[in-house]
């Protein structure tokens, strides 16, 4: 009888052991759900410290459940190719930018369309809370299997020259401005004024220094940090395109998520993407002060300037695009409901 009692004692502390294990592992297992987030962008960026911000969010919200390994600084390739391991799953998320996602759904060109926005707030909420968003968004997720999770301000192009002072876009004729090869981009430099000169942004200094070139337009931060300062004098204040950037992750991964878990990672982006658009909101306005330190005289269009690049990039985009890569009559279409936004 004492060695039958023994018997069940042992083979119920063998089972309260199992299911000790057993616990144990499920726990570990829940604890080992990781999220791969890949980007180019460097430390200290503001994108970079809104993927922080995302990623201390959603390993504080859920417990240590989920965990967010960062791949920063392209240690995982350039944009394109982030997005191919994106799509085939070797990571789960990235800042894609808009241009690319256009590929997939046309409508997101018009976040980068010239002149289409006053503000930040009025495009933020075109891809937010207006209906529009939503369908691209919806639509994105049925043609690739990819999710925008929220995006956050990326700054506002302007133009640079090296010998040139612009005012109008009669004073870009014949200069060579650096474009991408997106027809965007060439349809707002043409508007511009200057001649779209397709050339890759690794080959852009030493092509603005060699003369290939003659300028290009991008964000204060993104210019800075490539240091064309160097070999550009004129900054022109032309904020012709307004641009943000997108957390983008995998729908197969965010599908298998619990509803609660999907609104810790919906959350987490909103505070990412509000700690990045205050982080370049404050790093452009102290960059600026940096360039006119640096050598670059910086030129504030008066709003009569302003309006006369308007018009041309508006009409520009227009041929371009109305009716033909976008649906007819979307271009106005935004515009009015961007107005609405104050």
């Amino acid at each position: 009888m004492m060695m039958k009692t023994k018997h069940v004692k042992l083979l119920g502390l063998t089972l309260a052991q199992a299911a000790l294990i057993l616990g144990l592992s499920q726990t570990a297992a829940v604890a080992e759900t990781t999220l791969r987030f890949a980007h180019v962008l460097r430390d200290g960026d503001p994108a970079h410290l809104g993927g922080e911000k995302f990623k201390e969010e959603v390993e504080k919200n859920s417990n240590g459940q989920i965990t967010v390994k960062m791949f920063p600084a392209a240690q995982l390739g350039n944009n394109r190719k982030l997005l191919t391991q994106l799509k085939s799953g070797a990571i789960d998320m990235s800042f894609t930018p808009y241009p690319m996602l256009a590929d997939v759904v046309p409508e997101f060109n018009i976040v980068t369309s010239g002149y289409m926005f006053d503000s930040w707030k009025q495009l933020s909420a075109v891809l937010g809370k207006a209906e529009f968003g939503q369908a691209w968004n919806e639509t994105l997720v049925k043609e690739s299997g990819l999710r925008i999770l929220g995006s956050f301000y990326y700054g506002a192009r302007n133009l640079t020259t090296t010998k040139t002072e612009v005012r109008s876009p009669e004073d870009l004729d014949g200069l060579k401005v650096r474009a991408t090869t997106n027809p965007m981009s060439i349809a707002v430099v043409r508007g511009l004024g200057g001649k779209p000169t397709p050339v890759a942004w690794p080959e852009v200094f030493q092509g603005l220094r060699q003369g290939m070139v003659d300028g290009q337009e991008n964000p204060i931060p993104v210019l800075h940090a490539a240091k064309l300062y160097e070999v550009q004098g004129y900054l022109i204040k032309t904020e012709h395109q307004r641009t943000a950037l997108p957390f983008v992750m995998r729908e197969a991964v965010f599908g298998k998520l619990s509803a609660a878990d999907q609104e810790i990672l919906r959350k987490a982006a909103m505070a990412g993407a509000e700690a990045a658009t205050e982080a370049m909101i404050k790093l452009t306005v102290d960059l600026e002060g940096d360039l006119t330190k640096k050598g670059m005289t910086v030129i504030d269009l008066t709003d009569e300037q302003r309006a006369a690049f308007k018009q041309r990039v508006q009409a520009s985009v227009k041929e371009d695009f109305d009716g033909k890569v976008l649906p007819a009559g979307l271009l106005a279409s935004i515009s009015e409901y961007a107005k609405t936004i104050e």
